[in-house]
């Protein structure tokens, strides 16, 4: 089957040309959908996710867009050289909201849409949230699997995260009864300071979810915001805040087997939603069972396809 697609390019405010691929629908609904590249990844994604799901909205009446942001994949620029972390870190709080802007500026004069929703895998999903905020002419945002935190220099090297402590106490727990493990952990082979350090950091998560005060999950910030290493993303928070207060929606697509969506769970929709009943109608949590972050099986990718066309179809009126 064809598909009409065309490449464009346009220069930012810093004179950097960036370029972008636009799915062109044969039935079109009058929608706009703008894909943002994950993190510093370019517009295809991993294992062709991102061309996948614009051909599949494309199909059913999406005008889709997919971009590379300046410094990443074709376009012009460069990241600073650096630790990685600080660079994610950077784009989770807003490195690519110009960018962002200044391409939905040319989409929207050019095409001319009836909606206009933003959409973006992990860091790609806070450029969505935070420059979908900022523009009131945007509808509607799709956030899948992003991260609600950055981290916390000071933590990072010294903490381990309660997500990979789950996994590990699970791991040994599997173990139990396997008389080899046993003769692994008395023969000195076994990590016991890995071992002992899922544990302590186990049992503290879970005191300390036990133990939390009914008010806490409006203090942002102090060490009450600090998890493992992890802080919450005030960024983020204040651009939900302003798609609540705008009376914009909003789709949180979460898959089950990923670190972002522990994160997501205990610092914002246990501490966070609640206090935001009054807009319910607004946002929507929904989990992709069985999936990874990258969504690398078939199951969970037509589960992500599903979940993320339904949404959009229902907010085309």
């Amino acid at each position: 089957m064809g598909f009409s697609e065309e490449i464009f390019s346009l220069k930012n405010n810093k004179g950097e040309m960036m370029y972008g691929v636009v799915h062109h629908p044969a039935r079109p609904n009058g929608a706009l959908v703008m894909m943002f590249n994950i993190g510093l990844h370019y517009r295809v994604c991993h294992s062709r996710l991102f061309v996948r799901q614009a051909r599949d909205l494309q199909n059913r009446g999406f005008l889709v867009v997919r971009m590379d942001t300046s410094k990443v994949g074709y376009s012009h620029g460069e990241i600073p050289v650096g630790r990685a972390i600080d660079s994610y870190d950077a784009v989770q709080t807003g490195l690519f909201k110009d960018d962002a802007l200044i391409f939905l500026t040319y989409l929207r004069d050019r095409f001319r849409p009836k909606k206009i929703f933003f959409t973006g895998l992990c860091g790609g999903a806070l450029t969505a949230i935070i420059a979908g905020a900022a523009a009131g002419e945007v509808d509607g945002v799709v956030f899948i699997a992003g991260p609600v935190t950055v981290t916390s220099p000071e933590y990072e090297l010294s903490t381990m995260h309660p997500f990979q402590a789950d996994i590990l106490v699970a791991g040994y727990l599997k173990r139990l009864m396997s008389p080899s493990a046993w003769a692994r952990f008395f023969s000195g082979r076994t990590s016991y300071r890995s071992l002992f350090t899922s544990l302590k950091v186990k049992l503290a998560t879970k005191f300390k979810r036990d133990n939390a005060g009914i008010g806490e999950a409006t203090n942002m910030g102090g060490d009450e915001e600090e998890n493992k290493g992890d802080l919450f993303n005030r960024v983020f928070y204040e651009s939900f805040e302003a798609l609540m207060r705008t009376e914009r929606k909003i789709l949180f697509l979460m898959p089950e087997l990923d670190r972002a969506t522990y994160d997501f769970d205990s610092i914002f929709a246990r501490q966070v939603l609640g206090h935001f009943a009054q807009s319910s109608h607004l946002f929507k949590v929904a989990r992709i069972p069985k999936a990874n972050h990258t969504f690398s099986t078939p199951e969970s990718t037509r589960c992500l396809f599903e979940e993320t066309a339904n949404w959009l179809n229902s907010n085309l009126s």
